[in-house]
């Protein structure tokens, strides 16, 4: 008769984070890469926005010099954000310099976050000052507009084959067709609307779980 023998569990180590390698910190130079990118990339999104909202009224048509003066505006925005994060940044390291022990969450600082504090407040305010000078290119302004037309474009016409590709009914046309046209294309300015605000809902909840500049920019 065979007899069975339970196995022995074996031991597991405990685990021990201080026998993990330390992570290199970023540098000046590649935060500041970073941090550019990332900010540009925000503008074009306002800006893509502002060019949505434009078509969908249809006011008037595309406009380059108009929308490089958007840009020129989103811009600033953009700097004064960055100037105000700075100015918290260099507060906060203030602050925390005061205070000893381990953080109990992200944005409870201490003296051992001073070092990332300072680089913060270093990168927002050079991003910031790059930004400034960038407000005063022509030609930047132009290629950004027109790459913030080009998204826009994208995502309007996204939608419009999203619904296209819905089964629509066969249609006569006569003259009641035309009376209400007005009110087809109001309607469908609507949905539009709102098809595209569910889009950037979408894309902007999945740009927050994927933050990967949120270390210093919160």
């Amino acid at each position: 008769m065979r007899i069975w023998r339970r196995r022995k569990r074996e031991r597991f180590t405990p685990f021990d984070r201080t026998a993990l390698p330390e992570a290199e910190p970023l540098t000046f130079e590649e935060s500041f890469a970073e941090g550019l990118l990332v900010s540009e990339a925000a503008g074009r999104m306002a800006l893509k926005n502002r060019i949505i909202v434009m078509a969908l009224r249809g006011d008037e048509p595309f406009d380059p010099v108009r929308a490089s003066g958007a840009a020129r505006e989103v811009l600033h925005e953009l700097v004064q954000e960055l100037d105000e994060v700075a100015e918290w940044s260099a507060a906060e390291r203030e602050s925390a310099a005061q205070r000893e022990g381990r953080s109990a969450h992200q944005h409870d600082y201490h003296r051992a976050d001073a070092w990332n504090l300072r680089l913060r407040q270093r990168v927002n305010a050079a991003v910031a000052e790059r930004l400034t000078e960038l407000r005063n290119d022509d030609g930047y302004l132009a290629e950004f507009a027109e790459r913030a037309r080009q998204e826009a474009w994208e995502e309007i016409a996204g939608v419009i084959e999203a619904r296209l590709a819905q089964e629509w009914p066969e249609i006569e046309i006569d003259e009641a067709y035309e009376r209400e046209r007005d009110d087809r294309m109001r309607s469908l300015s609507l949905a539009l609307k709102r098809d595209l605000a569910e889009a950037r809902q979408r894309r902007e909840t999945l740009d927050e779980l994927d933050d990967s500049f949120g270390a210093w920019s919160d």
